[in-house]
């Protein structure tokens, strides 16, 4: 049979149709794409696999890229020369007494501060450029190391990381540890900070012996001055009054006195005898008697009224000056007696009381990379994960409950 062929009328519509398509697929075309890039945001938005990134890169960073770092350790104690008997004053807490131990973790604690302070990082390095290339950023591990152009607090902050500072309170010893990115910088460091620490606390024993010792001899300079002054005091008394001593004088008249009324206590029973003998009161003997008992009377009341009478010697007064000024060069001998003691006593004991930096572990140079801080540092990331994802989720089950 002979072939037919549609006719053409019909091969139009045909492929009308087929051009329709095609453009509509091509106008639908962007919208299917950007349909399928959400699906696969979504996938990759998902907490699981986002947590697999973030420990993905953090372990990449932690056993493969970052630098190797180098610990170098060394434990002293600070001990007194001369053993304690009951109690000690620690060499940088003042005078609170405490066991040995106690005492040396006080130190240590103080002495943590130190090392951990800007001043000792100026001494260490005292050229921040020298700093900053030293500790230097290297590729391919661009997080740690120190940055150039590094401000003061930076480098500070950066220092610190590189010391750990750890007062043992059971044996009062130290533990330094140092780290470096090569094994020199380490043990550089450690042997730097311990000669840091021994001048530490021989400076503070100095600086607080010198104190104390400086008062104690000021105390016994006072305490001759004044000494000086109340022997001047009485030597100007006694040089008004005759250079004679108002006390004795004192005494002597009252025994002057105590005797002339002894004698006119026997010479009135004397009269009073002699008038019973004699009738006649006028007689030569009884006033013979009577005139003397009252010569004798106005002696004492004359003797009375000079020793007392302002307008006499009035001794009473003059004993009680020169008492008081004899008690005042007593009184400044006694203290500069004391005083010469305690400066005495005071430089005994700041020689006892020193105390030394003693090491009991002298740092090494490093053999082997320290990878502890790998693993920290990786720990660490999953400690962040699971209480990222335990508030995560507590913050989401209150979200749907509210």
């Amino acid at each position: 049979m002979p072939e037919v062929n549609p006719p053409s009328n019909v091969s139009a519509p045909l492929h009308k149709e087929k051009s329709s398509s095609s453009m509509t697929d091509s106008l639908l075309s962007p919208d299917r794409s950007a349909v399928v890039w959400r699906e696969r945001l979504k996938r990759v938005a998902r907490p699981q696999t986002l947590i697999s990134v973030f420990l993905a890169s953090s372990a990449f960073y932690c056993f493969v890229i970052g630098r190797d770092r180098y610990t170098a350790v060394s434990e002293f104690v600070i001990q007194q020369a001369t053993p304690l008997n009951t109690s000690a004053a620690s060499v940088l807490a003042g005078a609170a007494a405490a066991p040995q131990v106690l005492t040396s973790l006080v130190d240590g604690q103080y002495l943590q501060v130190y090392l951990e302070s800007s001043d000792v990082k100026t001494r260490l390095f005292p050229d921040s450029k020298q700093l900053e290339q030293d500790y230097s950023v290297k590729f391919p591990d661009l997080w740690s190391g120190l940055s150039a152009n590094s401000s003061a607090p930076q480098q500070l902050d950066f220092y610190r990381k590189q010391l750990s500072v750890s007062p043992q309170p059971l044996s009062g010893s130290v533990i330094l540890k140092t780290s470096g990115f090569r094994p020199e910088q380490a043990l550089n460091l450690n042997n730097s900070l311990v000669k840091q620490s021994r001048r530490f606390v021989n400076e503070v024993n100095q600086s607080i012996n010198a104190d104390q010792n400086k008062f104690a001899r000021k105390e016994v300079q006072l305490a001759e001055i004044n000494l000086k002054a109340a022997t001047r005091k009485l030597e100007l008394f006694q040089e008004k009054h005759g250079n004679l001593s108002a006390e004795t004088e004192q005494a002597a008249t009252s025994s002057f006195i105590s005797g002339l009324e002894s004698q006119l206590v026997e010479l009135k029973v004397e009269e009073a005898a002699l008038r019973r003998q004699y009738r006649d009161p006028d007689a030569p003997e009884v006033s013979f008697v009577a005139d003397q008992v009252s010569e004798l009377q106005a002696q004492i009341r004359e003797e009375r009224k000079r020793a007392v009478s302002a307008n006499g010697r009035d001794l009473n007064t003059l004993a009680l000056e020169e008492a008081g000024l004899r008690s005042d060069v007593e009184f400044a001998t006694q203290t500069l007696q004391s005083a010469r003691l305690a400066s005495d006593n005071s430089r005994r004991e700041s020689q006892r009381q020193l105390k030394f930096v003693v090491v009991l572990s002298q740092a090494q140079l490093p053999v082997a990379p320290d990878h502890n801080w790998r693993w920290q540092a990786f720990l660490a990331s999953v400690g962040i994960v699971v209480v990222a994802w335990g508030v995560g989720g507590f913050v989401l089950n209150a979200m749907q409950k509210s």
